[in-house]
Parts: C-alpha cells; structure tokens; sequence
C-alpha cells in the first residue's frame, strides 16, 4: 500500500501505441510521481527507460469475450500493484479500465478521450447499429471514472448533449503533448536532410507527406488519388505516403490500391525518422474523416514549421487555422484536396509564413509541459481531496 510519504503511483493504460506515451511518462515522473504502464507493446522501450511495464489481451474490434479476459487480467494487475492512479487513454482502454480499477478500489481513475474512433467515422450500417451501443459503454465507463478529460471541444460538447458524462466530472485538455526540443533534435541538419532525400529519390520540387496508418479513414485513397491530380499540372512535386499497413480487413489500403499509384506517390512504408521526414517536407497533409482527438503529426509537423493541409474535422481543426497555417478541406473531396496542395505549393512566401504560423499554436497550448502539468493538477488536486477526506474521518 502506498503510504503519505511514499510518491504517488500512476498506472497508464493504453494499446498497441501505449509506447508513445513514454514522453508523457518520463516528464510526469520528472514531478516526482512513480510511473507504471499497461500496454500490448514490445516491452523494450519501456526497459530502456525503466519504466514497469505489463502487458493484457487487448483486441481491436467488436470481441466480447476478450474484453472480459482483458478485464480480468487488468483487475489482476491493479490488484497486486495498488497505483494511486490509473489513467487510460483511447477508445477500449477508456473502456474497460475505468471499470476494472473500480473494482479493485483504486482512488483515481483517468481517462483521456482521443477521439470517437471508426463508429462515428463511418456510416456504414454496422457504424451506424453501434452509436447507441458506444454511447451506453460510455456512460457507464464515465461513472465508472473519477475524471474525464478530452482533447477536442467537438468531443467534449458531445459528450455533455448526450449526456455521456456528468458536467462536474469532465475537463479539456488539448492533445497529448509535443516535446518541440527532442523534435528538432531529430529533425536532422541540413547535410543530412539533403542525403535523406538523395536516398529517397527525390528529384528538386515541394515534397507533400502524409504519414498515417494505411486506413481508408484516414483519407489515403484520397491523398494518392489528390497526387495524382496535381501532378498533372506541377509534375515537379514530390508526394510520400508514410506509416503501416492497418489489421482492420475491411478499413485497410491494400498494397495493390497503393501501387496502381506508384507513379505520383512514393511509399516507404513505416519509419524511424519521422521528424526528419517532416523536416525536409514543405507541407504536410492529413485528409482524415477519422473522429480523430488532436492528430499528433499535425500538431509534430507544425512544430517543425511545416504548412498543414487537413479535412475540416474534429481534432484537424483544433491545429488548423484556415488561410493562416495551411488549409481546411472537406472531407472525402479529392478535387479540394488538390487546389489546396497547389495553392501553397505555388507561392513560397506564403509557404514560409504558413510555416511559422504552423508552430505558434503548438507553442501556445500543445506542448508536453502544459499538457503533463495539466494532468499533473488533476491527480494533486484529487490527492489533495482524499488526504483531507482521511484527515476529517481520523478526527
């Protein structure tokens, strides 16, 4: 049990990524909380940091009978290790967590909203069933939880109108935190942006990224079909699609899709060198109509001054500003999508100027250090109100 003196234990839980959450990790343990993380990642990285890792079944998809082995093993592992805080983040997670750190009695129990995932991305007959499903899971998982944070206010506002989550339970805190230091760090020098892209292949023009899972949803179809549309008249300009190939069979991009448009864009599958590939970018683009909650490589590339190109969505348009740091586009519009590539590509100066407005908003609300702190106040705060709950019980 962890007593007054000892520091506050906080268990993050999250998925598959659960490893990008590291940064979070290490700068909430630099304010003096003890950190502990439940994923299905490699335990590698974790090891490297000595951050306690362990991992639990989690299963994307529809699968009952897994949610209840994920539960179990979760109840499990907050049972043996009574942490002061468990917080989870993303949509399954947000889930079962909270109800299985109830049960075992945990003080605060987190969740961070990222979004409203594929059920609110899609309309398909099956999307469209589960809405009420998705909502009764919510609500019960926002009783289940002390606090509820989300990191867009078209999340938070549906949640209230639905009544998903109790007014007084519930806060904002925009994105997940970007380190702007270890970004530039390896964004790479000159030299090395310039052997970068000797190796790609990349012939002198504008180079237009996108790095994303290869998710329908994500708007890759639409990038390479807008690449190939803007080709056609600036066939100078350079387009790479980065990020890997998706498990979800029916949402995924095939390989085949992908290379009917080999001409226009080059695919380099999955990368390590995400922030140079960002760096030597002159713009980068997201034509998502996922419910994303803040798309982390926007809020990275405009870090790194690049110009956004986005879909007028949830979370795109917290980052983008319309005609100020990029352009917002409709969803599923590939024609738009296009003019709006071209638009910026044809003018540099408006690029540059686009470019430092990119960075501005993530300095003023999207940094690791105001959103940690921001975290940090909601765990002090409800410490604070337990201790004080004790004291007036011992009196």
């Amino acid at each position: 049990k962890h007593s007054e003196e000892l520091r506050e234990h906080v268990m993050l839980v999250g998925g598959e990524d659960v490893r990008l959450r590291i940064p979070f990790a290490l700068a909430l343990r630099q304010r003096g909380f003890e950190i502990s993380v439940v994923g299905t990642d490699s335990p590698t990285l974790f090891a490297k940091h000595d951050i306690e890792y362990f991992d639990y079944p989690l299963h994307r998809g529809i699968r009952p009978w897994e949610d209840v082995r994920a539960v179990r093993r979760l109840r499990e592992i907050f049972k043996a290790q009574r942490p002061d805080v468990v917080h989870a983040f993303d949509t399954k997670p947000c889930v079962l967590a909270p109800k299985a750190a109830k049960a075992e009695f945990v003080p605060l129990r987190v969740r961070t909203v990222t979004g409203m995932g594929y059920v609110f991305s899609s309309h398909s007959p099956l999307a469209l069933a589960l809405r009420p499903v998705y909502r009764a899971l919510q609500r019960r998982a926002s009783r289940a939880a002390t606090q509820t944070v989300f990191q867009n206010s078209d999340d938070q506002k549906y949640f209230l109108t639905k009544n998903l989550v109790s007014s007084d339970r519930q806060t904002l805190i925009p994105g997940s935190g970007i380190d702007i230091r270890e970004l530039e760090r390896h964004s790479g020098s000159k030299t090395e942006k310039e052997a970068l892209r000797s190796q790609l292949g990349l012939p002198d023009g504008p180079v237009i990224t996108m790095i994303a899972r290869m998710l329908r949803h994500k708007g890759v179809l639409e990038f390479m079909q807008a690449a190939a549309l803007v080709c056609r008249e600036r066939p100078d300009v350079n387009f790479l699609l980065v990020g890997p190939h998706a498990t979800e069979r029916n949402e995924s991009v095939s390989i085949a899709e992908i290379e009917r448009h080999r001409d226009v864009v080059h695919y380099l599958g999955p990368r390590r060198d995400v922030p140079m590939l960002l760096s030597l970018s002159d713009v980068c683009v997201l034509p998502s109509y996922y419910r994303e909650g803040v798309p982390r490589v926007l809020l990275e590339a405009g870090a790194l001054s690049v110009p956004l190109v986005a879909t007028d969505m949830p979370g795109c348009r917290d980052v983008v500003q319309d005609k100020v740091n990029g352009h917002l586009v409709p969803a599923r519009k590939v024609k738009p999508l296009a003019m709006a590539i071209v638009d910026l590509g044809a003018d540099p100066a408006k690029l540059a100027s686009m470019g430092r407005a990119a960075r501005e908003p993530v300095e003023a609300q999207f940094t690791l250090d105001a959103v940690v702190e921001a975290y940090a106040k909601i765990y002090r705060s409800e410490t604070v109100s337990r201790k004080q709950e004790r004291s007036r019980k011992a009196a």
